[in-house]
């Protein structure tokens, strides 16, 4: 395998009691944090005031090398992880927690302010428990910060995709779907609209919620269909446009249309138009 970005050689150690390596701990969290391994390199460079390269970085990653302890000190503070972390033998649910932590930390760095339960419901879904998830339907805000969060980690998003479509309770598939619709991701952005064509549960859970945060104003519903930050409340202000039926409504959903990047929504709205039910 080539040392890129794409990748870690080694792979992750399977389990949550497992141990794992230095290497697959800076693979880790560098990930969690959303950086390229040419930024951490450069991270590292700027607080050590030595130059290091990307190719220094991927021999940590992939085991060829392993990191002394002047680097191992810098790795910490910019990784913002404690030096024990990558010093000695880690537990696959210890790493998870501190990638949790790190990418939290990179969401609070961009300005944003992270709700309190963020950082412990994504390190949730990072080691693979659906039941903090399943408990309580999340705020907007939750859900969009955890999405923020979850845009780097596929593999977490690809847990949410599997939660949003089979997931034990309407709970579970209504949180899994608003983190999907938050985090900006497009591989994934038009699995809520899916999941509500076809979950009523989920489609109602989801509609609600756009309600009481939006109202039934048609003017608010035509602002919250060309929402860039939620997929999921565009295509629930499209339906609810539509419910309406109002010329001004039919014009706002006219204008989603036309500007909607996803595919399911566009669907969606066109059926709507059309006077069609996108759900039967």
């Amino acid at each position: 395998m080539p040392e890129d970005d794409a990748g870690h050689a080694g792979g992750l150690s399977s389990g949550p009691g497992a141990f794992v390596s230095a290497g697959e701990v800076i693979y880790e969290l560098r990930s969690g944090l959303g950086w390229s391994q040419g930024r951490l390199a450069d991270e590292l460079g700027r607080v050590s005031g030595h130059p290091i390269t990307r190719e220094y970085v991927s021999r940590w990653e992939h085991g060829r090398k392993t990191p002394g302890p002047f680097w191992i000190g810098h790795l910490a503070a910019v990784l913002q992880v404690p030096r024990w972390a990558l010093e000695g033998h880690v537990k696959r649910r210890e790493m998870l927690r501190l990638t949790g932590a790190a990418a939290a930390a990179a969401f609070m760095g961009s300005g944003k302010l992270l709700p309190p339960d963020s950082e412990d419901l994504f390190s949730s879904v990072a080691a693979g428990d659906a039941g903090p998830l399943a408990q309580i339907q999340t705020s907007y805000s939750t859900d969009l910060a955890i999405g923020g969060l979850a845009a780097a980690d596929r593999p977490v998003l690809w847990r949410l995709a599997q939660w949003a479509e089979d997931g034990g309770s309407d709970v579970l598939r209504v949180n899994a779907a608003g983190v999907l619709a938050k985090s900006g991701v497009p591989d994934f952005a038009g699995l809520p609209a899916a999941v509500m064509v076809r979950d009523r549960e989920v489609r109602a859970r989801y509609l609600r919620a756009v309600a009481a945060r939006v109202g039934n104003d048609p003017g608010r519903l035509a602002a919250e269909a060309l929402n860039p930050a939620d997929s999921g409340a565009r295509w629930c202000a499209g339906w609810m446009l539509a419910r309406d039926g109002s010329a001004g409504s039919r014009r706002a959903l006219t204008a989603a249309l036309r500007n909607e990047p996803v595919t399911e929504n566009v669907r969606t709205f066109g059926l709507l138009l059309n006077g069609e039910n996108p759900c039967s």
